[in-house]
């Protein structure tokens, strides 16, 4: 939906910040070669302000919320696990690609309150967070509970009073990243606070 847009929408006054995300640079984009001018993965600060926005289910921590890391070969399922669990994760797949048409994934989006540096020792952080609501991208939860089982995605940036959802692929690490789908969110603790972007037109 954001491709259509503007790309701007005005940010109202915010309120006291809410509850926690767990943020933390994804472990497969962090092993891939970034583009031929930027640097490669030391550290990258997450500025405040940073949108993240529901992703889909978890089944591993926001480093690798696909488990990747127990996937096995050519997308057939993961090692290791009782069928029970393959199939249950199977199903999750298929509503978070729309493959299950009575499920209706969450409209939520959060907005991180301060920068996080994250380094290939140190790839997470946790910041304080509020939900963010919007007619035009559609966010409409202002209050997101703590679940490991979902996961949450970098979408975009709040810039002074402004929301941008792009995310160049030039030499700002950062920006690679999140363009990439390299910044994955766990909220931690509930958020009961929320923020509103309003349309600039």
């Amino acid at each position: 939906m954001a491709g259509i847009m503007t790309g701007m929408a005005a940010l109202s006054a915010p309120f006291a910040w809410g509850g926690d995300i767990h943020i933390c640079v994804d472990r497969r984009v962090m092993a891939m070669d970034p583009a031929p001018n930027a640097p490669h993965f030391d550290s990258i600060t997450v500025p405040g302000g940073t949108v993240f926005n529901y992703a889909g289910h978890a089944f591993g921590p926001a480093d690798d919320p696909l488990d990747e890391a127990h996937a096995a070969p050519y997308g057939n399922g993961w090692r290791g696990l009782p069928p029970g669990e393959e199939q249950r994760r199977r199903a999750l797949q298929m509503e978070d690609i729309g493959g299950d048409k009575g499920y209706h994934r969450p409209e939520a989006a959060v907005m991180t309150s301060a920068p996080a540096v994250l380094t290939a020792a140190r790839p997470c952080a946790t910041v304080t967070a509020q939900a963010v609501l919007s007619a035009d991208w559609t966010w409409t939860a202002d209050h997101i509970p703590a679940d490991p089982h979902v996961y949450f995605q970098a979408y975009g940036s709040v810039q002074g009073t402004h929301f941008d959802p792009t995310f160049a692929t030039d030499p700002d690490l950062f920006q690679w990243i999140a363009a990439h789908g390299g910044l994955n969110g766990i909220v931690t603790s509930d958020i009961e606070q929320s923020i509103t972007l309003h349309s600039d037109d």
